[in-house]
């Protein structure tokens, strides 16, 4: 399934007010073209840099290259369903979504729970994504 630029436009918008620990949110199809993103002003001001990330055409292709490289070892673990890192001001997270050929990014507050044994972040934002691209 092809994600249209509108469709995508409303996946960040949602992802963005679901959860207050979210401060930007982007999606990235399999090619790495970031098909939209946004962040709010807060985390702009907070990392200032971002604005050179947001408009810098290999970011995409990054996350598509850390995915890979994640797979390398499903044989032994499975599918990753996300690659997070962590920062001093930050958490990033990489969230495949392959029934809509998308990688969902997402930075966070770095105190956010993300980390739990039943994937429940993971989840949620895979369910919301479901919903708003739904047929």
């Amino acid at each position: 399934m092809t994600v249209s630029s509108s469709a995508a436009e409303r996946v960040v918008d949602d992802i963005l007010s679901f959860n207050h620990e979210i401060l930007s949110a982007g999606v990235i199809d399999r090619g790495g073209n970031i098909i939209a993103n946004k962040s709010k002003e807060s985390f702009r001001k907070r990392f200032e840099e971002v604005r050179n990330l947001e408009h810098n055409r290999y970011s995409g292709t990054l996350a598509v290259a850390a995915l890979g490289v994640a797979g390398e070892v499903k044989d032994a673990f499975g599918e990753p369903q996300a690659i997070i890192t962590i920062y001093r001001g930050c958490k990033l997270m990489l969230i495949p979504m392959p029934s809509y050929d998308v990688l969902i990014g997402l930075a966070l507050e770095p105190s956010a729970n993300i980390e739990n044994n039943n994937n429940t972040f993971v989840r949620e934002i895979e369910r919301l994504v479901a919903r708003t691209l739904k047929p």
